[in-house]
């Protein structure tokens, strides 16, 4: 496959408040790297979107500094990739001591690219709305669901990975189905738990029997692939980071800049107006959070070059430390930027904690002998009704 050389693309988003006392403002400048589009296999494996996120506008503060470093560089901007790394870490370092006073994060989102066909393989084949013979827990618990996730990361090598992905964008419903077939036939090879066999197997083999129930809409236009792309998936994760801001701040958004690029622009626009009202409320059960409808949205959404922006180029360097932390000299200038950043990870690695996580959280939960029959005869009612719920719509189908 070709390889296709990373881009950078710029996204700056600029939103105010009004308060009791005046205008005050609320700034959001954003930069990635690792651009990939549908071309999920090809390196750099990871793709990165960071954003400062900040009540007050850095570019005022940023502009001096950075434009004597310009001059003294003799270059256009400040693009790290295009300095030496000790300058790099002597700019973003004097850049970060500069925000240091404003309440700002740095979010930050990092996804394992090849990473995305297996969740998307999950998402397709194991949802249980959809697939009657997935418990419902099994889909819309993080615990269970990236489970499945680590499974099928270990069970389909890089090749399966890459035919699952094709099928998927064009909704090859045959495609999809060959690696289901091969994946029961291999599935004997593997040691799992009781249950975990259970649902995988009754949940692929339902899929296999029903491939008419599986929704794909990859290729239902000309730009659905976009929105399963490593660039929407963190633009979405982005938009709800501004929210939170929003919220945890008291701030309402005014505007929305972006840098003109051609492949997702129109897409964002409409993830702008899309998402604009609604905030996704999180919660510490596992669950997936609730919509919250809002009363603002995100401001007027623009195209803007990027070039000119201070801002953004302090955001490129972050993003390159982010890319390197291992490898800064100063563990001071790490820590710096790892204290003021808000993560949102998407790989097997992440996964993987979360996994552990949960086993250790209740692992260390004391629970009653009362609690424990509770949970079971809730667990055991589940499974009933979900049993039902797959006889009655096989019922349904063969009357």
């Amino acid at each position: 496959m070709q390889r296709i050389r990373a881009k950078r693309v710029s996204l700056t988003l600029v939103l105010a408040l009004e308060t009791k006392e005046g205008t005050k403002k609320m700034f959001i400048y954003a930069d990635e790297s690792g651009h990939s589009g549908r071309h999920i296999f090809n390196e750099p494996s990871y793709y990165f979107q960071g954003a400062i996120i900040s009540d007050i506008d850095p570019e005022p503060l940023l502009y001096p500094l950075a434009e004597k470093y310009r001059q003294e560089l003799c270059v256009e901007r400040l693009h790290a990739n295009e300095l030496k790394p000790h300058i790099v870490e002597r700019i973003a370092a004097s850049f970060l001591l500069l925000l240091d006073k404003a309440n700002l994060v740095f979010h930050l989102t990092r996804i394992e690219k090849p990473y995305l066909a297996v969740t998307k393989f999950v998402d397709s084949l194991f949802d249980s709305y959809e697939n009657q013979a997935v418990p419902w827990l099994w889909y819309n618990h993080e615990l269970f669901r990236h489970t499945l996730c680590c499974l099928f990361d270990t069970i389909l090598p890089e090749q399966k990975k890459r035919e699952f992905w094709g099928a998927y964008l064009k909704d090859d419903y045959d495609g999809i189905v060959s690696i289901v077939k091969w994946i029961i036939d291999i599935l004997d090879s593997f040691e799992l738990d009781r249950r975990l066999e259970e649902v995988v197997r009754s949940g692929l083999s339902f899929a296999l029997k029903y491939p008419e129930e599986i929704t794909l809409m990859a290729s239902s236009t000309r730009k659905s692939y976009k929105g399963h792309t490593p660039n929407m998936v963190a633009f979405s994760s982005l938009i709800y980071a501004i929210h939170d801001f929003c919220k945890e701040n008291n701030l309402v958004p005014e505007a929305f800049v972006h840098d003109p690029q051609s492949e997702f622009g129109p897409m964002m626009k409409e993830y702008h107006e899309m998402l604009s009202k609604v905030r996704a409320v999180p919660n510490s059960t596992g669950l997936p959070a609730m919509p919250e409808n809002v009363d603002y949205d995100l401001g007027k959404f623009s195209l803007t070059p990027s070039k000119h922006l201070m801002s953004l180029q302090a955001v490129d360097l972050f993003i390159w430390l982010s890319q390197r932390a291992d490898r800064i000299k100063s563990p001071g200038l790490v820590r710096s930027l790892r204290d003021k950043t808000d993560p949102f990870y998407i790989s097997r690695s992440t996964s993987e904690m979360i996994v552990f996580a949960w086993h250790y959280k209740l692992s260390n939960t004391s629970l009653t002998e009362e609690q424990i029959r509770e949970a079971t005869e809730m667990i055991a009612e589940m499974n009933r009704l979900q049993k039902k719920k797959l006889r009655d719509f096989e019922s349904e189908k063969y009357k």
